[in-house]
């Protein structure tokens, strides 16, 4: 705890969040070691790499915790004994919110991650399609029972997806929603794409 009663950050956590903001504003091909020790006021890169082995790492981390924290907030609706819609409806807005909270992080995992090599790049990709199947298995309920209009749950999954990950992109948090506005509207309008209104 800091002396006014914060949390003090671990360096190691500051160096991550330099990352993500650069990964986020440069490109992970663009940021260099040293562009994070300056970032986070490290001399130089003998002080970075006592805390970070190398920059893919702190990108295989980034991207990790980001998947991480998606399933944390959405595989626990999916086990709900819910109506489909309503199941997807808190699914969307958990997705959202994750996004809106983590603007950084999220850029990192959707556009960076394909600089990891392998076998990482394999386990990202594996891990991902295991969390977009989430979705998937929620419209294909919801398709089953009725609740859905979807001549191709695959490409609706795909829909869905895309709409909710274009949000960091252009969402704002000092903006005229908050996340939680934001992830609201997003799941109307996507169910009722989806439910023929």
């Amino acid at each position: 705890m800091g002396i006014n009663g914060g949390i003090v950050k671990s360096r190691r956590t500051e160096i991550i969040e330099a990352a993500e903001r650069l990964f986020r504003d440069k490109g992970y091909l663009a940021t260099t070691m040293r562009d994070i020790a300056a970032e986070t006021k490290l001399q130089g890169g003998g002080s970075l790499y006592a805390h970070i082995k190398g920059k893919e790492d702190l990108l295989w981390e980034i991207a990790t915790e980001a998947i991480d924290g998606f399933f944390a907030a959405v595989y626990p609706i999916t086990t709900q004994d819910l109506p489909p819609d309503q199941k997807l409806r808190e699914a969307i807005i958990a997705h959202i919110e994750v996004i809106s909270t983590r603007l950084s992080a999220a850029a990192v995992y959707f556009d960076e991650w394909r600089h990891l090599t392998q076998p990482r790049r394999d386990q990202f990709l594996a891990r991902r399609d295991e969390y977009e199947q989430l979705f998937e298995l929620l419209i294909r309920a919801g398709s089953q029972q009725g609740v859905f209009v979807v001549p191709d749950e695959r490409l609706a999954t795909l829909h869905v997806l895309g709409a909710m990950n274009a949000v960091r992109h252009w969402y704002k948090p000092d903006g005229r929603l908050n996340a939680h506005q934001l992830a609201d509207g997003i799941a109307t309008m996507l169910l009722n794409g989806l439910q023929g209104r």
